[in-house]
């Protein structure tokens, strides 16, 4: 029993961890999106590459309309809900909102390589119940960030 259940742990775990792109981030000016709705520069948004997006037929009620990703670089991370497809990105590249990008770099540098994955989705807690028992829950975002602020908290004050 208790080798099913770390091979259960290490599936669950590898399949959140499955989930991370990297590419190349730039900036656009938003307006309508392939997703049927209107940005503007300050809105938190993200357009995902052709790869990414998926080929709905209807591009307006693809599956990662509204979905939020976070993206990560120079230990920042930034959020952004998926509002667009970016034809000219390569897999795993991105194209944000102008407020997205500032909040990671200086719109000086205008593209910078990030790694990125959907909020949520590379998180697994467990439990260990006894008896070889496991319980695995996905974690939301913000206790993954509360933790991950108190565990920095406490490493800045030990040193």
């Amino acid at each position: 029993m208790k080798s099913l259940t770390s091979a259960i742990l290490a599936l669950a775990l590898g399949a959140g961890s499955a989930i991370a792109y990297s590419g190349d981030m730039t900036y656009y000016t938003p307006g309508l999106g392939a997703c049927g709705k209107y940005n503007s520069e300050s809105d938190h948004i993200v357009a995902l590459a052709p790869a990414q997006y998926g080929s709905d037929a209807n591009p307006n009620k693809a599956k990662v309309c509204g979905r939020k990703i976070n993206i990560h670089y120079a230990g920042k991370t930034a959020s952004a809900t998926v509002v667009d497809k970016c034809p000219g990105c390569a897999s795993g590249s991105i194209d944000v909102s102008p407020s997205v990008f500032k909040q990671l770099a200086s719109l000086d540098k205008g593209r910078v390589k990030v790694t990125w994955g959907y909020a949520g989705s590379a998180v697994v807690n467990t439990e260990d119940l006894g008896d070889g028992q496991v319980r695995l829950a996905l974690a939301d975002e913000e206790e993954v960030n509360f933790e991950y602020e108190s565990y920095e908290s406490a490493v800045d004050n030990e040193l």
